[in-house]
């Protein structure tokens, strides 16, 4: 299972690449909504909250499903709009995207049940059978060397994310001022 810095990065590169060529976000990709791109890519493992409090295992449940994604995009972005005076439908999109970049990520990884993408009609988890993520072995505990693998994996994921993302926005363009080149 991609850990919340997969899925952060994910987001990130996301918005950089998607929202800086399309301008899905408005005018320009601020501080905030980098913020909100990251909050958006990893919500689906919120559900955790609820686990830490009643003990019941909710992980990988609803919020891993398309039903869910939707409708939370829905209302998130219902929200976002009245803030700020964005088009809903580029708004929606976006966190739309963002959000299903966290169920495809969970979707090819290795180990684990799955995640239930046709819940409520179908209650059967869904995965992959290529994984792209190795598997976290949490009952080892959280210094076991099984995790340099999964980490080694998450760094290099990450480190080419913002690699890429780097790339596709190209050099930045040199502006002169009083004799002097200044990257923008």
């Amino acid at each position: 299972m991609p850990s919340p810095v997969a899925h952060a990065v994910s987001g990130y590169a996301l918005t950089r690449v998607v929202g800086s060529k399309s301008s899905n976000l408005g005018r320009k990709i601020t501080p905030a909504v980098l913020f909100y791109a990251v909050f958006v890519a990893i919500a689906a493992d919120f559900d955790f909250i609820p686990q830490l409090i009643t003990g019941a295992d909710f992980h990988r449940g609803f919020t891993h499903s398309l039903v869910f994604a939707v409708i939370f995009s829905c209302i998130l972005s219902s929200i976002v709009i009245r803030w700020r005076k964005l088009p809903y439908k580029r708004v929606l999109a976006m966190t739309l995207l963002l959000y299903l970049s966290h169920l495809v990520l969970d979707f090819f990884t290795q180990g684990g049940s799955g995640i239930p993408l046709l819940w409520p009609w179908i209650n059967q988890p869904f995965k992959s059978s290529l994984s792209l993520f190795p598997a976290v072995h949490h009952s080892r505990g959280l210094l076991d060397r099984s995790h340099l693998i999964f980490i080694s994996f998450e760094l290099t994921y990450a480190g080419l994310l913002f690699l890429g993302t780097w790339l596709w926005q190209g050099p930045r363009p040199s502006k002169k001022i009083k004799g002097q080149n200044v990257k923008l």
